[in-house]
């Protein structure tokens, strides 16, 4: 097998590696690392040997053929990103969090933790991938890189979806809808980012809109926590804060609101089930209480024709006409 994966990760290397981890002691070894220095809690016995991802998907376990940065490089005939002349493309940037780190010295400063230099090979060094693969950039010729296979993220709006909204209440939502996450000429793995971004970003707005209450005090929709989770969607508060500025380049204003003054999010930056609430508004000041009541009713609308295609319908920008 290749030992440096589509990615860049060090797989002959890595602590969970086949060959590297046969004894009970290897395996404690392993978790204690991966707990001191990453934040992964995983006892000796949970940690499963790995034959690496470059292996062809028939020979691959599940837990990774759902990699969109695997599945670009497959795609593309690559045997790792070093070779694509998209390198080094946002969603290879964003595998994981020591991808970009440097030398131990970074680590140190990133973590804001001492590791002695063993350790950091053992349990860092090999994740650092874009290291890796920026060392194998440097030996190859123009002829070796290959031009990455272009796709586009679209939308499906249906033909109802008329231009006549545009003048109306929702026509800020008629854009999200029409615009959110499109782009032309994109690698693979960020088509898939792209469409997990959309139906991620737009269940949530959809859960504002059919669950949340209008709030005349703060001219929003307002969703509690509870509801929230109950739906299948991010519970990482850093993520959401993404998405919601995302949402700010149409105009939709939404903030998650603490309730009390400590502990409703985890120490790893997840929402707890309680303590507070997402508000939601749109549209020109004095205007929101009219843009959020006929929002409301178009989520009802669309949960009466349709029950449970609604959000699919709602996704399409069905009934806006």
């Amino acid at each position: 097998m290749n030992q440096i994966a589509k990615c860049g990760c060090d797989c002959l290397h890595c602590p969970t590696f086949k060959e590297n981890i046969r004894t009970s002691e290897e395996r404690k070894k392993c978790s204690d690392g991966w707990k001191k220095y990453l934040n992964i809690n995983l006892s000796p016995e949970k940690l499963r040997p790995c034959d690496g991802c470059s292996l062809p998907d028939e020979e691959r376990k599940i837990y990774y053929l759902n990699c969109v940065v695997r599945k670009c490089a497959m795609i593309n005939g690559i045997e790792n990103c070093a070779h694509c002349t998209a390198f080094p493309c946002n969603e290879l940037l964003k595998v994981h969090s020591i991808q970009k780190i440097k030398n131990r010295n970074e680590f140190i400063t990133a973590y804001r933790t001492e590791i002695p230099e063993n350790d950091y090979r053992l349990f860092i060094e090999p994740y650092t991938g874009i290291n890796h693969l920026t060392r194998i950039k440097k030996n190859l010729t123009e002829t070796d890189r290959k031009d990455y296979k272009r796709f586009s993220a679209k939308t499906k709006l249906t033909p109802s979806a008329s231009s006549n909204i545009e003048r109306g209440n929702l026509s800020i939502i008629h854009s999200l809808l029409r615009e959110l996450y499109i782009e032309q000429d994109i690698p693979y793995a960020r088509l898939k980012t792209l469409e997990k971004n959309r139906e991620q970003l737009l269940k949530i707005i959809w859960a504002i809109g059919f669950y949340g209450i209008l709030n005349e005090k703060h001219h929003c929709l307002e969703l509690d926590s509870e509801t929230y989770m109950s739906q299948k969607t991010s519970k990482m508060y850093n993520t959401l804060l993404g998405y919601f500025s995302d949402l700010k380049k149409y105009g939709i204003h939404c903030e998650i609101v603490p309730l009390v003054e400590k502990g409703w999010v985890t120490p790893a930056g997840g929402l707890r089930k309680a303590g507070w609430s997402i508000r939601f508004s749109f549209g020109k000041p004095g205007q929101e209480k009219e843009n959020l009541t006929a929002f409301k009713e178009y989520m009802m609308k669309l949960d009466k024709l349709y029950g449970d295609k609604a959000f699919r319908m709602f996704t399409r920008a069905e009934g806006f006409a």
